[in-house]
């Protein structure tokens, strides 16, 4: 059976069939008829389901998360468009899996940027002591190897397999162009290097396979200051008890006004780096799966897609 093109499925008026994929518990709000609504996933893209039937309410709380075959509805009210899903049923057969559903960036391309950011931060004073720790920190057991493999997000930008190294890499490329734009930085350049590797490490034990995990309202703010305990007196043995602690103040005010408010100047910084890098992506995201050049972002309104040179 055929996976649905949700970038199709959720146009208003457009009726599809085939699989879906829950990438997370629904929730039954009430209402004059009480609805089920949460999340589809395909290739990268998320978009709402609601459903009033009585069937679909009761197959989706029971079993919640998962790979259905289903019959949709795009529609749309108050321009939100979401998927009406009108019948499901529960996919037995295991030709298709949750990895068919999910978009990846191919390995060699991330290893490559990763590496070359790394040698590039080496370039500008970045210590072996610090490339050496950001190695232990990423390739730790405790990991299994999901900081390579775990999304940026589970909605927005870098929502796919490999996007939380990916992000990683693309904060870590503009931390450099701010070190040769202020030179000031480059005395702190370890700091702040493994100040945006650490960042998000705690999305690996928030997410699950590009999904909430079950602990999810312990944040990635929280688990990852409790994850990097373990490095401690590493950290305070070859640095200071203070950078150390800035590497906290980091991890804990990185998103700025939406969550504990920074507390650091490498807070700050790492928060804009954080912010340019994830809005711009998921900004030009939006833009491509557009149908018409002028496009509804949920940031700004509507917007004119950026247009090519073309030169003569």
């Amino acid at each position: 059976m055929q996976i649905i093109n949700l970038n199709e499925a959720i146009l208003n008026g457009r009726t599809s069939s085939g699989l879906i994929y829950v990438n997370s518990d629904p929730q039954v709000r009430p209402g004059r008829k009480d609805y089920i609504l949460g999340d589809l996933m395909y290739k990268g893209k998320v978009v709402q389901f609601r459903s009033w039937d009585d069937d679909v309410l009761e197959i989706l709380r029971a079993h919640g998360k998962g790979i259905y075959r289903a019959d949709t509805l795009g529609q749309e009210y108050k321009s939100f468009s979401y998927i009406n899903i009108r019948s499901i049923d529960l996919y037995v057969d295991n030709s298709v899996s949750e990895e068919d559903f999910q978009d990846c960036i191919p390995q060699e391309e991330l290893e490559s940027k990763w590496t070359e950011a790394l040698e590039q931060l080496q370039a500008r004073g970045l210590s072996d002591a610090c490339r050496k720790l950001i190695d232990d920190v990423v390739n730790d057991p405790e990991l299994e190897g999901r900081f390579f493999t775990e999304g940026a997000a589970i909605k927005h930008h870098d929502n796919l397999i490999g996007g939380l190294w990916n992000h990683s890499s693309k904060m870590l490329r503009i931390l450099i162009a701010l070190l040769d734009n202020n030179k000031e930085l480059l005395p702190s350049v370890d700091l702040m290097t493994f100040s945006v590797v650490a960042h998000d490490i705690g999305k690996v034990f928030e997410y699950d396979a590009l999904s909430m995990s079950e602990h999810w309202y312990a944040n990635h703010r929280v688990r990852g200051i409790e994850f990097l305990v373990k490095y401690r007196e590493r950290i305070i043995d070859s640095y200071s008890e203070q950078f150390y602690r800035q590497v906290q103040a980091v991890i804990a005010g990185h998103h700025g006004e939406y969550g504990d408010r920074p507390t650091t100047v490498a807070a700050v910084i790492v928060h804009y780096i954080d912010s340019l890098e994830s809005q711009a992506t998921e900004l030009l995201r939006e833009q491509e799966a557009a149908m018409e050049s002028k496009f509804f972002s949920t940031g700004f309104g509507y917007l004119e897609s950026i247009c090519p040179d073309d030169l003569d």
